[in-house]
């Protein structure tokens, strides 16, 4: 009996000192910022009062999680972002070319207003301003 007693308060310890050893991270306090709750949205504390070594490894894993969220839905506004960008700017490019086209047509020497301003000012030229030794109609009959 004896031996059967010491047997069983052995294995008992025994189960004691290993559940004692596996609850030990939910008894040990741990310092945790109070930005980490902010920012994953989450609890602070799970089973005691105060923050352990079990919550600080719970909320490093909640943590790492939201981050990876975070950072998936930025990659995608930059993507959507850069696709709008080059989309934007062929456009851009496009009217630019079109605008610089229709410029030409317009204003160059050969063109719709360059050719009327050459024709006004060659008329206004023929018509007010005298150069010195220009000869009047009158001028030329009487030569």
């Amino acid at each position: 009996m004896k031996k059967t007693l010491s047997v069983v308060l052995c294995i008992t310890g025994f189960v004691i000192l290993m559940g004692a050893c596996a609850l030990q991270d939910y008894v040990v306090p741990c310092y945790v910022n109070e930005r980490v709750g902010e920012y994953t949205g989450t609890n602070m504390t799970s089973l005691a009062p105060y923050t352990t070594i079990a919550d600080a490894k719970r909320l490093g894993k909640e943590m790492n999680y939201v981050s990876v969220e975070k950072r998936e839905a930025l990659l995608e506004e930059v993507k959507k972002n850069s696709r709008l960008h080059a989309f934007l700017a062929d456009a851009l490019s496009v009217n630019l070319i079109d605008a610089n086209a229709l410029r030409e047509t317009l204003f160059a020497p050969t063109g719709v207003f360059g050719a009327l301003t050459g024709l006004l000012g060659l008329g206004a030229g023929a018509m007010f301003i005298r150069r010195p030794g220009d000869l009047r109609p009158e001028d030329v009959e009487e030569a």
